[in-house]
């Protein structure tokens, strides 16, 4: 049964190595360095020749004034299932022509996006600016509609409801067709030294959905958690990897916290938790690190990570994630 709810994932990965700059898109490409491990035996000195002098360092790529891409996230997810493409378009405009480490990487964008799955459909406008490298702001509109498939969606009169694999299983038949806009808000702060990258991104949702009469509240598959038709959620996700080439390795950890008033019934004395934080490693691998092409950045990526807190998900079983993610320049990148 649990297969049948094909659905919505995690928050905005932005393209496996965005874990740690959600600029990635239009970042210079870094060569793999060669290996420092010496050679067994004496070490002869070099004949100072024009052959064999050091090749000097290639200077970073130009990053372009303004630059047209793509970019497109394909997952698949385990406790909860979901598989879903994520996919945007992207025009971008350099801020700063510095060479400052903290405004070299700065620019203003407008996307359209679109995330598509077997239960829903979301199209929308997004902006983000990044004033300096240490903080990025991203800001959404997707249209929402639930499409009634894969047991999606189930409304409820209020948040006091259990929303386990099973009890989802057993409200298959109560799932319907609606529609309804989600507002979303991504500050995020940011910062490397030397191979160590930390980020921490926050998220800001409000929903407006359509329920059926008497129903205040929703089960949002992406989220995994009880939310208001009406109301407001707040995220994190926060990562600290190490970088060594084609290579991330690292930590995430995430939570997830709905809010409710009086509206869905909870006012006074209630009290409702329907709260999550999970965390464990993540991984991600790119095959090439080109940049201006059609296909840039080829990236997989893997995630486990077991829940500390959830009110439906106390077995041991972890949450897992697999990607694969790309970019492609359609003019100004090459």
């Amino acid at each position: 049964m649990m297969l049948k709810r094909l659905s919505l994932s995690i928050c905005t990965l932005c393209l496996s190595l965005g874990l740690v700059s959600p600029a990635a898109a239009q970042q210079s490409t870094t060569a793999a360095q060669p290996s420092d491990v010496p050679t067994t035996g004496a070490p002869q000195p070099p004949e100072v020749t024009p052959a064999n002098e050091p090749s000097p360092a290639l200077p970073p790529r130009p990053i372009p004034n303004v630059r047209l891409y793509m970019t497109s996230f394909n997952l698949f997810r385990v406790n909860p299932i979901g598989l879903e493409t994520q996919n945007r378009l992207v025009i971008q405009k350099r801020l700063l022509d510095s060479e400052s480490v903290l405004f070299r990487d700065t620019f203003v964008n407008a996307a359209a996006l679109i995330k598509a799955n077997p239960a829903s459909l979301k199209v929308g406008p997004q902006f983000e600016i990044q004033p300096i490298a240490l903080f990025n702001v991203r800001a959404s509109y997707e249209y929402t509609r639930f499409l009634g498939t894969m047991g999606f969606l189930q409304s409820y009169p209020n948040p006091l409801q259990d929303f386990s694999d099973d009890a989802l299983d057993l409200g298959e038949d109560n799932a319907y067709s609606t529609s309804g806009h989600h507002f979303i808000v991504e500050p995020t702060l940011q910062a490397k030294v030397g191979p160590i990258a930390v980020r921490a991104k926050f998220s800001l949702e409000y929903w407006n959905l359509t329920l059926r009469d008497g129903a205040t509240t929703f089960y949002d598959p992406m989220l995994d958690s009880i939310l208001a038709g009406k109301g407001w959620v707040f995220t994190n996700d926060s990562d600290v990897v190490y970088l060594s080439g084609r290579w991330m390795l690292g930590a995430r950890f995430s939570a997830v916290w709905p809010r409710y008033n009086e509206d869905q019934g909870v006012s006074g004395s209630t009290t409702v938790d329907n709260s999550h934080m999970r965390v464990g490693p993540v991984a991600s691998y790119a095959f090439n690190t080109d940049e201006g092409t059609l296909f840039n950045r080829p990236t997989v990526l893997g995630m486990v990570a077991w829940y500390v807190k959830h009110p439906s998900r106390q077995e041991p079983m972890p949450y897992m994630l697999i990607g694969f993610s790309f970019n492609s320049d359609l003019m100004g990148g090459r």
